[in-house]
């Protein structure tokens, strides 16, 4: 009996195991999520900022022009950098997404057998309750 209770104390433990595991890439998973998407937010605000700084025309010199066009060349960048960040986060994103999958097959593998390990545990107690005691008395009992 103790082999079968310390067998269902590990199998217990590799799906706390497990569970944790997934729980922690999810949470990463949802993290880098969120990440990606402000850096999609920022790279579209960065790239209308730039294309409004290029429609501007009022300005009054010519230094008030390139002050524009310098500023209106900063935000491209930005947004190219941004956007460039953003296919990153994307791509992290998606990675960490497969290592959720693989962690919740991992999880649901390890809750499948610590049930079957319990169900078979439980039929094996019960084939020793079954066994038949040897009869005593006589016939004519």
């Amino acid at each position: 009996m103790t082999s079968d209770t310390a067998r269902l104390r590990r199998a217990r433990l590799i799906e706390r195991i497990r569970s944790v595991e997934q729980r922690k890439t999810a949470a990463e998973a949802f993290r880098l999520e969120a990440a990606r998407r402000k850096l999609e937010q920022l790279s579209e605000r960065t790239h209308s900022l730039a294309q409004l700084y290029a429609l501007r025309d009022n300005a009054a010199d010519g230094a008030d022009l390139r002050s524009a066009a310098v500023l209106g060349n900063h935000l491209r960048d930005l947004g190219r950098t941004a956007a460039q960040q953003a296919d990153q986060a994307r791509q992290e994103a998606d990675d960490k997404l497969a290592d959720l999958a693989v962690a919740e097959r991992r999880r649901q593998r390890a809750e499948d057998r610590r049930r079957e390990l319990h169900r078979s545990v439980i039929e094996e107690i019960s084939k020793r309750d079954a066994v038949p005691m040897r009869k005593t008395g006589t016939h004519l009992e």
